[in-house]
């Protein structure tokens, strides 16, 4: 693991971006694991700007949805495949045939879930995936267990997950889907770079959870990637602000 510690959110933001845009430039054809949630829409507006100014483009990339709620159409302003056309691809020249997203509505959603990781490893596997970090360690919607799936499935929510999202469902818990969509552990190791961001008091906790402890933990799913060979996260000051400084300075970049 590598870190990166920027001022704040912004400076989160502009950095991923520029590992993104400098990936996309050296590989155009780039297989590009994408990030809902609040950590990354920086990220996307940075990169859209890019774009815009023609720094960038990204009409080879091919995308595949790190997650989506199950039940819930991709139309609906809260599935994240709406996410990604709000803050992302309809801003862009990626082209629709090159986007992939999981089927919340399958009926068959083992067998969709199948597809989509078979998809994944006919073009390769991931050659980026971004994530923040949830409340209690799960990275993309891989939540902790005794065992973690290792390929594209349908999750069963934690609670603390229902809680935290209901901020999505106007504070709403009965609104918030109980089941998803995920990528598994395997696609997200094999990930060529994976990429974590957090910003703020609120993930000062997690990732002195996370820096501070070797232990590789399937209730901690988010220390696993201590066993990735290209992962960095980018964090701000205020959620390094926990971390004993010396742990930090071995994994700064």
């Amino acid at each position: 693991m590598k870190v990166f510690i920027e001022k704040d959110y912004e400076g989160v933001s502009k950095k991923t971006a520029q590992i993104v845009a400098q990936l996309v430039k050296e590989k155009p054809k780039l297989v590009f694991c994408l990030p809902a949630g609040g950590s990354p829409i920086g990220m996307y507006k940075e990169l859209v700007r890019m774009f815009d100014q023609g720094e960038l483009s990204f009409k080879d990339m091919i995308t595949f949805d790190m997650d989506e709620y199950v039940g819930v159409a991709p139309d609906d302003e809260n599935s994240y495949a709406y996410f990604m056309q709000k803050h992302f691809l309809k801003y862009v020249d990626v082209q629709p045939e090159n986007v992939h997203i999981p089927d919340g509505l399958a009926k068959n959603l083992d067998q969709m879930c199948q597809a989509y990781s078979e998809k994944i490893a006919s073009l390769g596997g991931l050659d980026l995936a971004i994530t923040g970090i949830g409340n209690n360690g799960h990275i993309a919607f891989n939540e902790p267990g005794s065992t973690l799936i290792a390929r594209t499935h349908v999750v069963e929510l934690d609670e603390s997950t229902i809680i935290s999202n209901a901020r999505f469902f106007e504070n709403d818990l009965n609104r918030v889907p109980k089941k998803a969509i995920s990528i598994g552990m395997e696609e997200i190791m094999k990930s060529r770079l994976f990429l974590v961001v957090a910003s703020g008091k609120n993930k000062a906790a997690l990732i002195k959870k996370t820096f501070e402890n070797d232990r590789i933990d399937p209730m901690w799913p988010v220390s696993f990637l201590h066993l990735h060979p290209h992962c960095i996260f980018i964090i701000d000051q205020d959620a390094a602000s926990l971390t004993d400084p010396a742990v930090i300075q071995k994994y700064l970049g």
